[in-house]
């Protein structure tokens, strides 16, 4: 046997008793990717309530649920990843959780018969702006990760905004007498804040992981 392909065959051995690890940097960004899609359908809903558009936020879900198992099978067999294993498994469980709860959303919109109001257009448009800050500063891990903190600080101020915007909404809601079409609105802008929670954690993550790498 040459030296070549002496070296081959310790390279195959080598494969096989430790395999290269999945690229979880892609990974991420692209269930980033689908949470911006997600919330840019249920933003375009709160402007136009289509029923078609509730049809997509469902097929929606489903595509962010294959990602997420595999993400999640993918970091049970890796044998070694670039990152810290615990900060992949919370960013893939706060970026499944923002999508959970948009479809939450739209769904109690759809049973309660809530349509959409100013209030709900404002903070999707502060979950929208959040969601592409987080898109971009998962993109950007694997490459330039020093640019990753001001895109979480972006969406942590997006966070922060939709906090202001849930409060004024419950004061703008409950004047005078308790009405059940006040209550169903509640729910909805409820769904809408714990979505937002979800974003900031999935920030704070990013940011997490940014400063191990950096």
């Amino acid at each position: 046997m040459s030296q070549l392909e002496k070296k081959g065959f310790i390279q195959q051995l080598l494969d096989r008793l430790i395999p290269t690890p999945p690229d979880f940097f892609n990974l991420l960004a692209e269930q980033s990717e689908m949470v911006t899609l997600t919330i840019r359908n249920l933003h375009q809903y709160m402007e136009h309530a289509d029923p078609e558009l509730a049809q997509i936020l469902a097929e929606d879900e489903h595509a962010a649920d294959t990602l997420k198992i595999r993400n999640q099978h993918q970091l049970n067999r890796a044998f070694s990843t670039p990152i810290d294993r615990e900060d992949i498994y919370r960013a893939i469980a706060a970026l499944d959780w923002i999508i959970t709860h948009c479809k939450s959303t739209i769904n109690e919109m759809l049973d309660l018969q809530v349509e959409p109001d100013d209030h709900m257009r404002r903070i999707l448009d502060e979950l929208l702006s959040g969601s592409e800050a987080l898109e971009r500063g998962f993109k950007a891990l694997g490459t330039y990760p020093a640019d990753c903190e001001k895109e979480a600080q972006t969406a942590r101020h997006a966070h922060r905004r939709i906090e202001r915007l849930y409060r004024h909404s419950l004061i703008d809601l409950f004047q005078g007498e308790v009405t059940a079409e006040m209550l169903r609105k509640r729910e909805i802008y409820h769904h809408l804040m714990d979505g937002s929670r979800f974003l900031h954690q999935a920030a704070n993550v990013l940011h997490d992981i940014m400063v191990k790498l950096v």
